[in-house]
């Protein structure tokens, strides 16, 4: 009779805080491998990279559905369609970075840019352990998500000192590419940032 209950009347219930980690796991694969692409010059990665931007994609058009079509979630439903959005951002933000560095013929970016990179995979791998424990250790996630921020603020030192660097060339050409570049990385962690506030903003409200 229980089952009856839960297939045919009571409302359908998805649990979307597993969703919102699987969507943030697909992110972090994308993130790994933009340094492969990117600095490692593996060129095999940057379609691995517009591939799973596809994928994570069709997580956010599932997760969005289930959201139009589910009477019953954990917390409210801005706050969730909040989170599948600004990954979605993060995904979109990535993939026109790929796109540019493609559009421009810049086969791999130089050294400098590692520490960048390396920072969005840090990001990337906090936002997505935050989801882990935000069932079993809240206080966890907030500092996950707590650091997400610390590491986009060193990214942004990283960011000014290498523009600071790059106007001091004389080849306007290299200066407008690589502004452009390094304006797209800090725009994928400013949404990586977002995504960690909203992250927090979960934990209050199931706390």
């Amino acid at each position: 009779m229980t089952s009856f209950l839960k297939k045919f009347i009571l409302p359908k219930e998805i649990d979307f805080i597993c969703a919102m980690h699987q969507h943030a796991e697909a992110i972090k694969k994308i993130t790994d491998d933009l340094e492969k692409c990117m600095i490692e010059q593996k060129t095999n990665y940057c379609q691995n990279i517009l591939d799973d931007t596809h994928q994570a994609a069709k997580i956010r058009d599932e997760n969005m559905q289930n959201l139009l079509n589910t009477f019953i979630t954990p917390i409210d439903r801005e706050s969730i369609y909040r989170i599948i959005t600004q990954l979605d951002w993060v995904s979109i933000s990535i993939r026109h970075l790929i796109k540019k560095q493609q559009a421009f013929g810049v086969e791999a970016l130089h050294g400098d840019y590692a520490p960048l990179i390396q920072e969005l995979k840090l990001q990337a791998e906090l936002l997505t352990a935050g989801f882990r424990t935000i069932k079993s250790n809240p206080v966890k996630t907030a500092e996950s998500a707590k650091r997400v921020r610390e590491s986009y603020d060193t990214l942004v030192e990283h960011y000014i000192r290498h523009l600071s660097n790059l106007f001091k060339e004389e080849e306007f050409k290299k200066i407008l590419i690589n502004k452009e570049l390094l304006s797209q990385i800090k725009d994928i962690s400013q949404h990586l940032r977002m995504s960690a506030n909203s992250l927090e903003d979960v934990v209050m409200k199931m706390s």
